[in-house]
């Protein structure tokens, strides 16, 4: 009878252990129960990945040699990476070189869309999934020249949104695929609730429930189009952009570690001038 109850218990607990596994992995349950709380000796960059989701995976701040200024300014490319004036003519190449090997392990090897998005009351997160799939979907038809077809969901269950139009014949030029009347121009893992906040990283104050897209891809740089409840990590990836950067409301921020308070706007730059300095940007970012 004993060794019964011992193994009746065993088995409780295991169900209950299991049951627990089950609940944390909810994607429309809180993978958190921590509030964003901005750290000032942290880039605005990486309190944006940190502070959201918790970890940054081996991404750093780099940091500002003595007397550089930080203002806004121009870096520039060369084939052993990047090289050249920036921000002001204060910083070397050896500094944009560390920018250029500034490379996070996954999930943040890839896009990542990080979405403050306010609320009145907590739950119904399905309906926030729902209507920012459909803000996505408005916006690719009003920007890219692209009409949605359907969605669908890979073998992997990454969502699929599907398209035709120019702007899929464009992508398909773009990155050297086949031509096809039709293109998945935005796919993502499906989105989860990673916490609520009562703050953004832009310091707008109020209820907000903080969603994650792991693997964002919005073809020709849609995600630079979004709006200021956005916030999209972009990484090292291959030929592509050298140094890791998070885009806001049109803004880039990089990350580079804040010489004195308050000092989020020392460290961004504008799509423009991101475009003029990366090649990529410059030639998908249409």
């Amino acid at each position: 009878m004993k060794a019964f109850t011992l193994k009746a218990f065993a088995t409780t607990l295991i169900t209950s252990t299991l049951l627990v596994g089950c609940a944390s992995t909810d994607p429309s349950q809180p993978q958190s129960s921590n509030d964003f709380v901005y750290n000032s000796n942290m880039s605005f960059a990486m309190n944006v990945v940190d502070g959201s989701l918790g970890f940054h995976k081996g991404l750093q701040d780099a940091k500002v040699p003595e007397g550089a200024d930080a203002s806004a300014g121009a870096l520039d490319y060369a084939a052993d990476g990047i090289i050249g004036a920036a921000f002001g003519g204060g910083i070397s190449g050896a500094f944009l070189s560390m920018l250029g090997t500034n490379q996070g392990s996954a999930p943040l090897h890839t896009y990542y869309n990080i979405v403050y998005y306010p609320v009145k009351e907590k739950g119904n997160i399905q309906s926030i999934f729902d209507s920012l799939e459909q803000e996505f979907i408005t916006l690719a038809e009003s920007k890219k020249q692209v009409t949605f077809v359907e969605k669908r969901h890979s073998k992997d269950s990454r969502v699929l949104l599907e398209f035709k139009g120019k702007g899929c014949e464009l992508k398909n030029e773009l990155m050297s695929y086949k031509q096809s009347d039709t293109c998945n121009f935005i796919h993502y893992n499906k989105p989860e609730l990673i916490k609520y906040a009562s703050i953004t990283p832009n310091g707008n104050k109020g209820l907000f429930a903080v969603i994650g897209y792991e693997g964002f891809i919005g073809s020709n740089y849609l995600s630079l189009d979004l709006d200021e409840k956005f916030y999209i990590f972009s990484p090292v990836i291959r030929n592509r952009t050298k140094f890791p950067f998070v885009s806001n409301n049109k803004d880039i921020y990089l990350f580079i570690k804040p010489s004195h308070e308050n000092s989020k706007r020392t460290s961004s730059i504008s799509i423009e001038t991101l475009a003029e300095i990366d090649p990529w940007v410059k030639k998908h970012y249409q």
